[in-house]
């Protein structure tokens, strides 16, 4: 792993509870959705009622690429939508908290 890398990967880790770094993070998480679902792996989800995808297909992948796509669309429909606001709220008490001159 070349060292630029592992900065980046760095930044990204040690970004912490900070706007951006919990933006980046919703991101992420829509990025792999959006991955998952361009792939069609949301046919794969009937698993659930006990059905392969396709004739032809193994039910053991089907399911691993189910549980992968629901994993998805869960942090998509849930974890994102919150990430995002608590970005918003953070940003917005730091800046209220700039205007006060109380800045740690």
């Amino acid at each position: 792993m070349n060292d630029t890398k592992r900065n980046w990967l760095g930044r990204l880790w040690k970004a912490g509870f900070t706007p951006g770094g919990l933006l980046v993070r919703a991101a992420l998480i829509a990025v792999f959705f959006a991955a998952c679902h361009f792939a069609g792996w949301r046919e794969h989800t009937t698993f659930l009622s006990g059905t392969a995808a396709s004739a032809g297909g193994s039910v053991n992948t089907s399911a691993l690429l189910g549980v992968v796509y629901m994993a998805g669309y869960f942090g998509f429909v849930l974890l994102a939508p919150i990430l995002t606001l608590a970005a918003g709220l953070l940003f917005a008490l730091e800046r209220l908290g700039s205007h006060r001159g109380d800045t740690p």
